[in-house]
């Protein structure tokens, strides 16, 4: 289990996004998530891209598990808030075979 570096993406955007293989036997991402009167002013979220020729599950924390399509499929999970002082969410995967994942860290910077 690896921990996924959270990019920051600065007010002009973020010309790219580095991705890593996604880890066998699962990985964790940052959880926190700033917010100020019931809205989300900095929330993390994670990246997928399946180049497999099969489809993949990913659970994120505590929700649904979320199926990426293949051969050319990407898809945008938002990391929960699992509760004060929860440092890291697990993430785990039906497979990860060709499975990359990047983090990314929106409204820092602004």
């Amino acid at each position: 289990m690896a921990a996924i570096t959270v990019q920051d993406v600065p007010e002009g955007g973020l010309a790219t996004v580095t991705f890593a293989a996604c880890n066998g036997g699962g990985d964790t991402v940052a959880g926190k998530v700033k917010r100020a009167g019931g809205w989300d002013i900095e929330g993390v979220y994670l990246i997928f891209r399946n180049t497999n020729a099969a489809t993949r599950d990913i659970t994120v924390g505590s929700l649904a598990p979320v199926t990426i399509a293949a051969t050319t499929g990407v898809s945008v999970i938002p990391v929960p808030d699992e509760g004060i002082g929860d440092a890291s969410v697990a993430i785990s995967y039906s497979a990860v075979t060709n499975l990359d994942v990047a983090a990314v860290r929106l409204g820092r910077g602004y």
